[in-house]
């Protein structure tokens, strides 16, 4: 399906109606703008700030945020920026006390698991390459400019944004806050932000060019006394982010002299010089969220919905993913399909924000007692394995000895076309439409009947076993010539899979039944006749 530009102005909103308003252009923020954009979907870009972020508030991407990444069309940009292969250098004193691997729990890349490492990379960088991808897209992120009121009613959300030229009235269909742990449209919407703050445990971050470092180690002196010293070098930059743990009293800017005598004082060299700081911040416990993802017509993603520890790595990434799981419902409502798949957001997300925060809290725990980021981490961090066992959205027995049941991610695996070209499933997963995958006879059959039926939304793919003959084989089947799928998903049988375009599996069914996959698609899929209501802009 080709991609389709989401406005004809360098707003993205020329003459067209703009129909999802986006407030904070952070990751989170950009995600649901590209993934919204390139279906079509007129969206706009606000955010408060007065140009685009040049600090590594987070820096490592996680292995199913890069699958994320990789379906936008981007993953090789970000990828050629940063570093997935980090050893961790750990001191007391001037003493090493040894070396250890960011990501010591993963695997080697597998056909079914393409990353499988942390990718170390600056928030920035990956921001700079979002916007870049919006940008192609022909949506601007529209900076100064900050939401002042909301409101809404049974037809649209009424948005009033004040910039430098005065106020304006904006009213569309959905509103996504991505703006953030302060979030104005969080307040706005009155949703409580449930949690806890301690202000007596802070850390000092920020990017610092420095000399007297090898550029090739994430350098740690950890203290059980909460008194950290890190500087990890970002990739493709001058710069190290620094961490250095603080008293509660502590001052809210340091000026380079002061924080070259933390580091004289927490390191125990004198070798180490810092020449500049680029950017700076204090941060503080703090660890909330929200019970609510949805208030009517808005929606909360990111750090406006929950905010997390640092350690771990998980705070941007599980942002990254409520953007990924909302972009293709909001679509496909406002294309018509029934509302009810809003609702889905909620149900899938807020339980996963719950258990990060979790594990994001006993991670940074161990970091305060002197542990660093390779000790105590599991595959969790990776965020493969997280699901959606009891979705509205799954059809199809959750069966024990399955590999793959409705809920969880469709793993990627490799095949061949009838002239011997390697086919990557991510590669046929990739765009705007669900994706049936048959393997055998029956699922053939039925999933014609429901591609003829959605043409656009629904892509069919015949996943054959090896030494299948070639004659007579068009594009759409394709050869496991080496069994990688039969094994990746677990077939035993005559299946069906429908594949959500957020990469998660939907239906799996055995010997299935035309009507009962109609019904499926039906809930999830816009629908002749049907669309949602229209949008204005005053």
């Amino acid at each position: 399906m080709s991609e389709t530009k989401a406005g004809a102005g360098p707003n993205g909103t020329g003459s067209t109606k703009i129909q999802v308003l986006i407030v904070g252009a952070g990751s989170v923020g950009l995600v649901a703008a590209c993934d919204l954009a390139r279906r079509g979907i007129a969206v706009r870009v606000i955010d408060a700030a007065d140009g685009s972020s040049s600090g590594s508030r987070a820096k490592g991407l996680q292995p199913r945020s890069l699958e994320v990444l990789d379906d936008l069309g981007v993953v090789g940009r970000i990828m050629a920026s940063g570093r997935s292969r980090t050893q961790i250098r750990k001191y007391k004193g001037t003493t090493v006390l040894g070396t250890s691997e960011v990501n010591p729990e993963a695997q080697e890349p597998s056909c079914s698991t393409p990353y499988t490492r942390t990718m170390l990379v600056p928030q920035w960088r990956v921001e700079e390459v979002l916007r870049e991808r919006l940008g192609e897209l022909g949506v601007t992120v529209e900076y100064g400019s900050r939401l002042v009121g909301l409101e809404q009613d049974g037809e649209f959300a009424h948005a009033t944004v004040k910039k430098a030229g005065g106020r304006e009235n904006v009213s569309v269909p959905y509103i996504v806050g991505s703006d953030g742990a302060s979030s104005e449209v969080r307040k706005l919407i009155a949703v409580g932000f449930l949690g806890q703050t301690d202000e007596t445990v802070r850390m000092l971050t920020g990017d610092v060019e420095l000399s007297g470092l090898d550029r090739d180690f994430w350098h740690w002196w950890p203290s059980p006394d909460g008194r950290l010293l890190a500087l990890c070098p970002l990739a493709s930059t001058d710069t190290f982010q620094i961490q250095i743990g603080m008293s509660a009293d502590a001052a809210e800017e340091f000026s380079r002299e002061e924080i070259q005598s933390l580091i004289d004082e927490r390191s125990g060299r004198n070798d180490i010089r810092v020449r500049r700081v680029v950017s700076q911040s204090v941060w503080r416990f703090n660890v909330r969220m929200v019970d609510r993802y949805r208030v009517g017509r808005v929606f909360l993603a990111g750090d406006s919905a929950h905010v997390h520890s640092p350690a771990g790595g998980l705070g941007m990434n599980t942002g990254i993913q409520d953007a990924y799981n909302l972009g293709w419902k909001i679509a496909h409502v406002l294309g018509g399909a029934p509302e009810a798949l809003l609702d889905t957001y909620e149900e899938e997300r807020l339980p996963i924000a719950a258990d990060i925060l979790n594990l994001s809290s006993r991670l940074f725990s161990e970091r305060l007692k002197g542990g660093v980021p390779s000790e105590g981490r599991s595959t969790d961090t990776l965020q493969l394995n997280l699901n959606y066992p009891a979705s509205a959205l799954n059809d199809g027995p959750a069966r024990s000895d399955a590999v793959v049941n409705p809920g969880d991610r469709a793993p990627d695996s490799l095949g061949q076309t009838a002239d011997g070209t390697v086919v990557r499933f991510f590669d046929l997963f990739r765009g705007q439409h669900l994706t049936a995958l048959t393997f055998g006879s029956q699922s053939r059959k039925t999933a014609r009947v429901l591609a003829e039926r959605f043409p656009r939304e629904l892509q069919s793919f015949d996943v054959l076993p090896p030494d299948s003959p070639t004659a007579g084989l068009d594009a759409s089947s394709v050869i496991d010539h080496e069994g990688h799928a039969h094994r990746d998903y677990g077939i035993d049988g005559d299946t069906l899979l429908v594949v959500r375009p957020d990469g998660y599996v939907g239906m799996r069914v055995t010997d299935p039944d035309q009507v009962h996959a109609m019904d499926y698609l039906r809930r999830v899929l816009p629908q002749e006749g049907r669309s949602a209501v229209g949008s204005v802009t005053n």
